[in-house]
């Protein structure tokens, strides 16, 4: 069950849990936001809210520049259903000889990194696009690419999810060619079923006539089972940050444009 605190309680609790924690914040369940110590008012600002057991508590690993293993600890203050969130942060320098602490590091990032990853194809995700990607190119004007895979939902609904995985796998090795290695300048996100979006710092003619050049390089061949083979083919739509001005309508406008092609 979850431990109740009044609004004094819990704000005591908060003030000697900041002797030991790097950041000691209250949230709302619900939604993450950032509670003031005596959970009655917003602070500013949001925290991941974590899958909880049964007893209420959770944990997430933070990864980026300031390394973090963030507690969570489901209470209730004065009939609100709140979280409790620790943070503690690695130093940012620490000791050669220290292995286990640069063991933790090393995992985290890790972790950090496969979270940002779709689990079966290896492209990002939409969790790395919204955090990442889209705050990077703050001030510049990416493109949007949308590609559709035609054949996924019948492959899944006639062969099963694995053929239909074989699919988007062989798509998405094509379609990473297309958008290159380096993170920085070009990523290929899975969306949902059977769409990927790729988005690039460049105009969407140039990242166009770079999908359909891979496109045109490669087979576009699967394995339905050990023994049968199938190809699949796409369907393409692109809009620049000059149409939209802003991430969601450039996107709808793709949308728009691959529903009408």
């Amino acid at each position: 069950m979850n431990q109740e605190y009044t609004r004094s309680e819990a704000a005591a609790l908060l003030a000697a849990l900041r002797q030991i924690f790097s950041e000691v914040h209250v949230a709302d369940a619900a939604s993450g936001a950032i509670l003031n110590d005596q959970a009655d008012k917003p602070a500013g600002g949001y925290c991941q809210v974590p899958a909880l057991d049964g007893e209420g508590r959770g944990w997430l690993p933070m990864g980026g520049q300031n390394m973090a293993m963030t507690l969570y600890r489901a209470v209730t203050v004065e009939h609100r259903a709140c979280l409790i969130v620790l943070s503690l942060r690695l130093p940012n320098t620490l000791p050669a000889e220290n292995r286990e602490a640069n063991a933790l590091r090393r995992q985290i990032a890790q972790y950090h990194e496969e979270m940002n990853r779709d689990y079966m194809t290896g492209a990002y995700n939409r969790r790395y696009l919204a955090e990442v990607w889209q705050p990077a190119m703050a001030g510049r004007t990416p493109c949007a690419v949308l590609v559709r895979v035609n054949e996924y939902a019948a492959v899944c609904a006639e062969h099963g999810r694995d053929a239909g995985d074989n699919c988007l796998n062989a798509a998405a090795g094509i379609l990473q060619r297309a958008v290159g290695a380096d993170p920085a300048r070009g990523i290929l996100v899975r969306l949902e079923d059977g769409m990927f979006l790729l988005t690039a710092d460049a105009s969407a003619a140039d990242l166009t006539a770079r999908l359909r050049q891979a496109l045109d390089d490669s087979r576009h061949v699967f394995s339905i089972s050990l023994s049968r083979r199938a190809e699949f083919t796409v369907a393409i739509a692109a809009a620049d940050w000059a149409e939209a001005g802003s991430w969601d309508l450039m996107l709808a406008l793709a949308e728009q444009r691959l529903a009408d092609a």
